[in-house]
């Protein structure tokens, strides 16, 4: 009876251990200082942050999970959960979908540091030595290929790493910086196809392709972003949703 007592009351102080770890992570994310969507420590850094086990770590995290507060990626790691998802952008305001987005793969081709240059600078109203990140995600699908390139400037985003792409979509990539997105205008053009785009999405150099431009404000109509989608337009069905 004595033994039995032991390790009921050894359970019992698991038991909130667990919860006191996962109470600590929970506040870290209520803070953001884990951002919605972003890759979080994995579970071995928690162990050394923590100085627990691999096995009590887990089974805290796992509280998170249940509480889709976190969602755990094979392979890649821990992440918070996104606040911002595609469709309540879209609820929010009148947006050009495509349809070939739909169950695509994603392939990380580009991450690296630019100057904004000239161009850029004047939009982003920096200085043109400051630094952007280039991105482009390759989204493929069993019937095409789509291209996205993203630039966002560094001082937005200084905790930016290539792991936070592999889950979020773009528009809660480009929510997680320092200035929330409040707004964004679009502006489609049909442009020939160019040796970049040629390679990219598999296509001739006749085929013609769907270029969808993206600008992204905060609430005080300042640039956090800019973003190119490109296309091929034999294959590509856009429609603009308003409600």
């Amino acid at each position: 009876m004595i033994i039995w007592k032991m390790r009921k009351n050894n359970e019992r102080e698991k038991n909130l251990y667990l919860k006191k770890i996962a109470d600590e992570l929970k506040e870290k994310i209520e803070r953001e200082e884990y951002k919605p969507g972003m890759l979080m420590p994995s579970e071995k850094e928690l162990q050394s942050l923590f100085s627990s086990s691999r096995t009590t770590i887990r089974r805290a995290v796992d509280l998170l999970v249940a509480e889709k507060l976190v969602i755990r990626k094979n392979g890649v790691g821990l992440y918070v959960e996104p606040k911002l998802t595609t469709q309540n952008i879209l609820e929010m305001t009148g947006v050009m979908k495509s349809g070939s987005a739909e169950s695509a793969v994603r392939e990380i081709k580009d991450f690296y540091m630019r100057k904004a240059g000239k161009f850029y600078a004047q939009k982003f109203g920096i200085k043109e030595n400051e630094l952007l990140y280039f991105i482009r995600l390759l989204q493929k699908n069993k019937d095409a290929h789509q291209m996205e390139i993203l630039l966002l400037p560094l001082s937005l985003y200084p905790d930016l790493r290539v792991k936070d792409l592999q889950i979020v979509s773009i528009l809660e990539l480009v929510n997680s910086g320092r200035q929330a997105l409040f707004a964004l205008e679009q502006e489609l053009q049909l442009v020939k196809s160019t040796q970049e785009q040629m390679k990219y999405l598999q296509i001739d150099e006749d085929t013609p392709v769907v270029k969808l431009s993206t600008v992204y404000y905060d609430d005080t109509n300042s640039l956090v972003a800019v973003g190119y989608r490109y296309e091929n337009a034999m294959l590509t069905e856009y429609m603009i949703d308003f409600n």
